[in-house]
């Protein structure tokens, strides 16, 4: 399983020359992981113009979450602390918005991951729906009026596939006025099924915030 990562580009140069060679100084098999260097939520409505919210690594705002033992003493408070994914560093990870949401309105939702650190840039989005049943992502609002529901399920990606959502297709309903943030996590082999964060487990691939405005 390929482990995805929000990660700065400049991380990567590090991680695989770690990945080359053992104590011994021995070619070892080139690390698998995948980066996730660009977020990109599209929200479409009829008769309204569309709301784009992204995440670019080259903000600065990119953090690497390594969730392999042994990868880093300043990160074992968390790495596995899957209770508490909000009081860790993920949260510091904020992307922007193109414009404001409309009070009352529904948004059919896309979201798409890419690893642009490869030329031509990687479609990550692709190796999720390769493996729908093993991720999960969520959509909390934090101090904002807003109601997120699933339109996909794993059986629209794979053979075989259950009826548990994914997550890379939902609605967004913006409901009154105000401001605050829409929280996006998407998490490696959750509980399914499971009623949101508070019992889905799993270990946190992506964490990124958007801080987002509903007008009358």
């Amino acid at each position: 399983m390929k482990i995805l990562k929000l990660a700065l580009p400049s991380l990567l140069a590090a991680l695989t020359m770690s990945a080359c060679f053992n104590d011994d100084g021995i070619p070892k098999p080139v690390n698998e992981e995948e980066l996730i260097t660009t977020v990109t939520i599209t929200l479409k409505a009829e008769g309204e113009e569309d709301v784009v919210l992204q995440y670019a690594d080259e903000s600065g705002l990119g953090h690497s979450h390594d969730h392999e033992d042994g990868d880093g003493d300043d990160h074992d408070d968390h790495d596995h602390d899957h209770d508490h994914d909000h009081d860790h560093d993920h949260e510091g990870v904020e992307g922007s918005a193109s414009g404001p949401l409309k009070s009352g309105v529904t948004y059919a939702a896309t979201i798409v991951l890419l690893n642009q650190s490869l030329s031509p840039a990687k479609d990550v989005t692709d190796e999720i729906k390769e493996e729908a049943d093993e991720h999960q992502f969520f959509y909390t609002p934090v101090g904002l009026d807003i109601t997120t529901d699933y339109t996909d399920e794993e059986s629209d990606y794979i053979t075989g596939g259950s009826e548990n959502p994914v997550g890379l297709q939902f609605t967004l309903t913006a409901g009154t006025a105000g401001h605050g943030d829409l929280n996006v996590i998407l998490k490696h082999q959750p509980q399914k099924p499971n009623t949101g964060l508070e019992n889905a487990g799993g270990e946190t691939d992506m964490e990124v915030n958007f801080h987002l405005h509903i007008e009358e």
